[in-house]
């Protein structure tokens, strides 16, 4: 299953993952947006706890949640281009686990782990989550 994620990931455009050790459900899970306007979810769980049981969900699971319109598509880019490649970011190393922003856009590869603007203090994460909230 990592496999194909990874290989998702190398058609990436933007995603977004979590990841936590120390929670109800140790995993990790994400969202990946591809070049060819794909937006697809993906959950690794590292093992079957009571919640999972109880609402019947999978420790592995790849899937399709939408293809973009062109004009979505074109803002992801935008958004990539200018609030992402365009900007500064400082990140906060953590232990139990992270939220990263990924992706590339043309030669340029990015991996944010638990980053936010040098300037607005804001979440690099939460901006990215919102925005691909609103086009899910």
């Amino acid at each position: 299953m990592q496999e194909k994620i990874d290989k998702l990931k190398e058609k990436s455009i933007l995603g977004v993952e979590d990841k936590a050790n120390l929670s109800v459900c140790p995993g990790t899970s994400g969202t990946i947006i591809t070049k060819d306007k794909k937006v697809y979810g993906y959950s690794l769980y590292s093992f079957m706890t009571p919640f999972l049981e109880k609402n019947n969900i999978p420790l592995e699971n790849i899937y399709l949640i939408k293809e973009l319109t062109s004009d979505e598509y074109d803002e992801i880019l935008k958004f990539v281009q200018e609030e992402i490649i365009n900007k500064e970011y400082e990140c906060i190393p953590t232990r139990d686990g992270y939220s990263a922003v990924f992706g590339k856009l043309e030669s340029r590869i990015f991996y944010y782990p638990n980053c936010y603007d040098i300037n607005t203090k804001e979440s690099l994460y939460d901006k990215t989550r919102k925005l691909i909230e609103e086009v899910k």
